[in-house]
């Protein structure tokens, strides 16, 4: 895909979401050099105690959400949405278990195996959420962190995860959300802009994960804010100063081309967490035993 098509097609939510395989492929195919620099091996925010630097507000953020999963050695592991293999690793080392990554990305996929070709315990497979290639209860437990946002669908991609996740198990993650309540120009406004600069096809409220968790087939923990547990402040530090909080008018990121849409797209986020029409929430879930996720025709 050239850049021309890109920016066309991650210019509306409609482009992102029927294109959404082929769009995240071309932007982390773009921005994995640039995003090892900024984030090192593990592409998620975090939240931070005083002094800490960002990889290790990213290892104690990886290593709490496997504490409150209970993930043990000799586990089986998904990590869905797994970019280059950083939080995979952590979470190996860190409880023994084995983890098998997957990643939409084929050029992250590469470069995770070279990264971890060594390790006897992490496994990296190329593979588009929306459709697992795994079977039913193949594992013990889930984990994702600030991918699933790129789910066109997110009833679907949380359904998916129930299945291949053994009754009992534990699904636990990060992720990006809105604020709740939000008017359509407000959406437009303050979440939009960041959904354009990531390649992001939409997300839902925050407080709908709950809702839509035990829809798929979860018994739901817990639900927070990361804020709720640390500082996120210094999550903002490689933005560039220049704000797009002034005004009521959504800048389109598109429109000074691609360069410029990378550049402008943590801005984007930042001013949408600090405006609270953006919130960046975590979750601890466990797949119930009677099993099976709500249909679509049997929503509410």
């Amino acid at each position: 895909m050239h850049n021309a098509e890109y920016l066309e097609l991650v210019r509306t939510p409609s482009g992102r979401e029927h294109h959404y395989a082929r769009v995240v492929d071309r932007y982390y195919e773009q921005v994995t050099d640039v995003c090892r620099d900024v984030w090192s091996d593990s592409f998620h925010l975090a939240w931070f105690t005083e002094g800490q630097q960002l990889p290790d507000a990213q290892h104690t953020m990886q290593r709490w959400l496997a504490d409150q999963a209970r993930f043990t050695a000799g586990s089986r592991l998904l990590d869905v949405g797994c970019g280059i293999g950083g939080p995979a690793a952590t979470v190996a080392a860190h409880t023994g278990a084995e983890v098998t990554g997957v990643n939409i990305c084929g050029h992250q996929v590469q470069v995770a195996r070279a990264l971890h070709a060594g390790s006897e315990r992490l496994t990296f497979v190329e593979a588009d959420a929306m459709n697992l290639p795994f079977e039913a209860g193949e594992f013990d437990g889930v984990f994702s962190i600030e991918a699933l946002c790129y789910a066109p669908d997110k009833h679907h991609v949380y359904a998916e995860i129930a299945k291949v996740i053994r009754p009992g198990g534990a699904f636990v993650g990060a992720d990006w959300f809105c604020a709740d309540g939000l008017t359509d120009a407000e959406y437009a406004r303050w979440v939009e802009p960041m959904c354009q600069g990531f390649a992001i096809p939409h997300v839902i409220p925050f407080g709908e994960l709950k809702g839509y968790l035990e829809a798929a087939g979860f018994d739901v923990e817990s639900v927070s804010r990361y804020d709720d547990h640390g500082d996120t402040g210094p999550n903002w530090a490689p933005a560039a100063p220049d704000s797009y909080a002034d005004g009521d008018e959504r800048p389109d990121l598109t429109a000074d081309g691609f360069d410029s849409l990378l550049a402008r797209s943590l801005p984007a986020l930042r001013d949408g967490c600090l405006q609270g029409k953006v919130v960046m929430g975590c979750w601890v879930a466990r797949r119930r035993d009677d099993g099976g996720a709500v249909r679509d025709g049997d929503r509410a």
